[in-house]
């Protein structure tokens, strides 16, 4: 399933024999899922060398394209050089959208697989004078993989406030006021949410392939591999995955909630009256409960003692030569530790100078950089699943000498965290509304980062999810520009990021909870439930204020007294010696 040029000419002849001008392979699977299982990512992954987690290829009968955000700039122009392919780097001047220039360039008739493709999409692909073929080359993927079939298991009902009967009363209603009579969910996130299941069909996200069909008029069906599950669900149906079909052409006239953004342009086909709207899960999902909030926090403590472990690490074999994959391994050997932790919730980011300006490099074990007392820095982004919440969390570590120039930029990254953490907003600000507190010193110099602040986290759920986020302009595809309420858990993760040189990234989560209320209105604010020290080495004090000062100080108060008790003589004294206060 390796990529080699041959596998790339072999489509481009596919192309002219069957008469197409271009042939799209997207980068996911029929449930807009973020990240996929490799039976869905094989196609590209035979045709294209690229290996981040979101790039579009078009392909000519003469040339191929990457379609890809800022991210991944880096890391895409290392792994397409020599492939034929050329990337064009989305959000940059003179780099038109995908479907622009599909159109611009009138690549029609186009062939793509329209059960991989939104709606939304579809329609964007749309051309008045083009034809789009219902197109599946992965027959020419030699060995490609089944469809996972990992076992489906119940959250235990101290993991979270609603069953799963109430959820789905929650979203009939919700059903029923918009004058629909059933809803269509086909993200694999919400379906896990709604039953209070979970499954392992994608690398650290515990979710499992399957549709969801909900009626308070003609019941609630589960499609999924029924030999992934060998319990029933009370008030839910169960049907085989590929049943999905035949059970909505049988409900065909029913009025249907779908969401375009999500449910792929072939399924909602088979609907004669398809609702366009947002899935009700969508927004239920991202306001978490008593019981999943106390529970995250809880994480959260947990988490932070395997990366002070970690840290302590770091400190101890810095002459010791060891590769980034080595680090990343340690530090899921300390998270795995914890009987409570059941897998990473992405993949470890362990990246010291130029590799850390890739900001979704991750180190393998034939590809990866010695990590030597050289290095200016290690930045060190990764996350856990536990039984009881989802984390993320970015620290980058000072190693050796320093410039001038690293200092200040570390400094500013950790400015713009302080300042998006401390700020009250009115109800009703998004992230949009938001994300200038945390941009506004390097936009002051004339410096940004190429991606959101921050994003919604899940519950025991996909580490990236919305409708909360923060960036400084709406991306309809994001679908994260939501108001902040009560309840969201969102990352703030400001960068800087010089290619050649150093990246550099600090991430806490944040809980926004109330902040109080005037004649002027209801006012929000943001809690930090991260528990981990922030390295101090690279920080030019003259540059910070007092209250900066002060906020960094009682950050690392709630660090030590959190972890403190569960450390041993010998990890104390390295948390006293993080968390101690830092004076002008």
């Amino acid at each position: 399933m390796m990529f080699k040029v041959e596998n790339l000419k072999l489509l481009q002849a596919q192309l002219r024999k069957d008469g197409l001008s271009a042939y799209l392979i997207l980068t996911g699977d029929s449930h807009a899922s973020e990240y996929a299982a490799d039976y869905f990512l094989a196609e590209r992954k035979y045709f294209c060398p690229f290996t981040g987690s979101a790039g579009q290829v078009l392909v000519t009968p003469e040339k191929a394209y990457l379609f890809t955000d800022g991210r991944y700039f880096i890391q895409a122009e290392k792994q397409l050089r020599g492939s034929g392919i050329q990337l064009m780097k989305i959000g940059q001047k003179d780099v038109p959208e995908l479907s622009d220039f599909i159109k611009r360039e009138k690549l029609y008739p186009l062939g793509v697989n329209c059960s991989m493709i939104s709606l939304n999409f579809y329609r964007k692909l749309t051309y008045k004078e083009g034809k789009i073929v219902d197109t599946d080359y992965s027959n020419l993927v030699e060995n490609r993989p089944s469809l996972p079939v990992g076992k489906l298991w119940k959250l235990d009902e101290k993991l979270y406030t609603l069953s799963c009967q109430e959820k789905i009363s929650k979203i009939g209603k919700e059903i029923e006021q918009i004058g629909a009579e059933a809803n269509l969910v086909t993200t694999l996130d919400d379906i896990a949410w709604i039953l209070n299941l979970r499954g392992s069909d994608i690398p650290c996200n515990p979710v499992f392939y399957s549709y969801l069909y909900i009626s308070p008029k003609y019941g609630n069906h589960l499609f999924v591999n029924l030999n992934k599950i060998d319990f029933k669900i009370e008030g839910v149906e169960l049907h085989n995955y590929e049943e999905i079909v035949d059970f909505i052409d049988k409900h065909a006239d029913v009025e249907t909630l779908v969401d375009e953004n999500r449910v792929s342009a072939r399924l909602v086909k088979h609907l004669n009256h398809p609702i366009s709207g947002r899935n009700p899960s969508y927004l239920m999902k991202a306001i978490k409960g008593k019981v999943e909030i106390a529970n995250t926090k809880k994480v959260h403590i947990l988490d932070g003692l395997a990366m002070l472990k970690f840290i302590s690490f770091i400190d101890e074999n810095i002459d010791n030569n060891l590769s980034e994959y080595d680090y990343a391994e340690e530090l899921e050997k300390y998270r795995r530790e914890n009987e409570l932790c059941y897998d990473l919730s992405f993949e470890t980011i362990a990246a010291c100078g130029p590799n850390a300006a890739q900001m979704h490099y991750a180190p393998t074990k034939k590809i990866n950089t010695i990590v030597t007392p050289d290095q200016m820095e290690l930045l060190v982004d990764s996350g856990g699943q536990y039984l009881g919440g989802t984390t993320d969390t970015t620290r980058t570590f000072a190693i050796g000498p320093l410039s001038k120039e690293y200092i200040h930029d570390y400094t500013l990254t950790l400015k713009s965290v302080i300042a998006l953490s401390t700020s009250v907003f009115m109800d009703g600000s998004s992230g949009v509304t938001l994300d200038y507190q945390a941009r506004k010193f390097m936009w002051n110099e004339g410096m940004d980062y190429k991606c959101g602040t921050g994003h919604g986290v899940g519950y025991m759920l996909n580490v990236h999810e919305g409708p909360n986020g923060f960036r400084y302009r709406i991306v309809p595809e994001r679908d994260d520009s939501d108001k902040i309420v009560p309840g969201m858990i969102t990352t703030i993760e400001p960068g800087v990021y010089k290619e050649g040189k150093y990246g550099i990234r600090i991430e806490n989560n944040l809980v926004c909870i109330p902040a109080f209320e005037t004649e002027m209105g209801t006012f929000y604010k943001h809690e930090t439930i991260t528990c981990v020290p922030i390295d101090t080495k690279a920080l030019d004090i003259s540059i910070m204020s007092d209250d900066e000062i002060e906020w960094l100080n009682d950050y690392h108060t709630f660090v030590y007294n959190n972890l403190a008790p569960l450390c041993d003589a010998k990890l104390l004294k390295v948390l006293k010696d993080k968390t101690k206060k830092i004076t002008r």
